[in-house]
C-alpha cells in the first residue's frame, strides 16, 4: 500500500494553510495492504506524527474489522455491505499489539493535556472521553494526526472516519472569523460563523442536472 500522487500534493497544501487533518488508510481488504507500512510512510514522508487509533483484524482477504484502542474493544464487520460490526473480545494472537499500540496512544495524548498526563503518569485508569478530549487537543494544534482504517467498498471503518472528523477536526467554531472583501465597497470585512450574522457564502461550482436544471455550489461562511 503507497500514496498515491495527489496525496502527498494535498498533504502539503494542507501544511501551506495550517489545516488539521485526520488520515483513513483505505483497502485494508486488497493485496499488499498493510497498515503499519503507511503508518510509517505518513512519518518518514510527509514528516507527521502518526498516532493509530485502531489495529486492523487480518490483512488483505482476511481483513474482518478492527480493535478500537480508544474503547479497547474488537469490532468484526458482518459479511454484507451494512456496515453492521458486533462487539468482541480482543482476539488472542492480537492481545499483545494491541496492548502496545494503545500504550503508544495513552503516551502521546498525555502530552497534549495536563490532567491525562497525570492520570498517566500515576497509572490511574483513563476514560476514552478523555483520551478523545486530548487527542482534539493534539489534533488542533497539529502536534499528532489520529489515524483509522478500513475497507470503503465494503463499508467497512467509514462510520468510524464520519465520528473521528467530527470528534477532531475543527469546527467552523473553532477556528477565527473569515476574512473577505465586500464587492460592493472593497473594503475588507470580517464574518463570525453564526447563522444571525449577514450572509456571506462563495460559490464555488455551477452543474446542469437534467431533472432539476442548473445548480449552484455555495461555502456559506455566516448568515442563512
Amino acid at each position: 500500500m503507497a500514496f498515491e500522487p495527489q496525496s502527498e500534493t494535498v498533504w502539503r497544501q494542507a501544511d501551506r494553510y495550517a489545516v488539521p487533518r485526520i488520515c483513513f488508510v483505505n483497502k485494508m481488504d486488497r493485496l499488499g495492504a498493510n497498515f503499519q507500512r503507511t503508518i510509517d510512510m505518513i512519518h518518514d514522508q510527509l514528516g507527521a506524527r502518526p498516532i493509530a487509533l485502531q489495529v486492523p483484524i487480518g490483512i488483505e482477504d482476511s481483513f474482518s474489522g478492527m480493535i478500537d484502542l480508544i474503547e479497547n474493544r474488537a469490532l468484526v464487520y458482518r459479511k454484507d455491505l451494512s456496515g453492521d460490526y458486533d462487539v468482541q473480545e480482543i482476539p488472542s494472537d492480537l492481545v499483545a499489539a494491541a496492548a502496545a499500540a494503545r500504550e503508544r496512544l495513552l503516551e502521546t495524548v498525555a502530552e497534549f493535556d495536563d490532567a491525562v498526563m497525570e492520570k498517566y503518569l500515576e497509572g490511574d485508569p483513563i476514560s476514552p472521553e478523555e483520551i478523545r478530549r486530548a487527542l482534539r487537543k493534539g489534533t488542533l494544534t497539529y502536534s499528532c494526526v489520529p489515524v483509522v482504517c478500513g475497507a470503503a467498498l465494503r463499508n467497512r471503518g467509514i462510520q468510524f472516519l464520519l465520528d473521528a472528523v467530527v470528534a477532531y477536526l475543527p469546527s467552523p467554531l473553532d477556528i477565527p472569523p473569515v476574512k473577505g472583501m465586500d464587492p460592493r465597497t472593497s473594503q475588507h470585512i470580517t464574518r463570525p460563523a453564526s447563522e444571525n450574522a449577514p450572509l456571506a457564502g462563495l460559490a464555488f461550482k455551477i452543474v446542469s442536472d437534467p431533472y432539476v436544471g442548473r445548480l449552484c455550489y455555495v461555502r456559506l461562511y455566516s448568515g442563512n
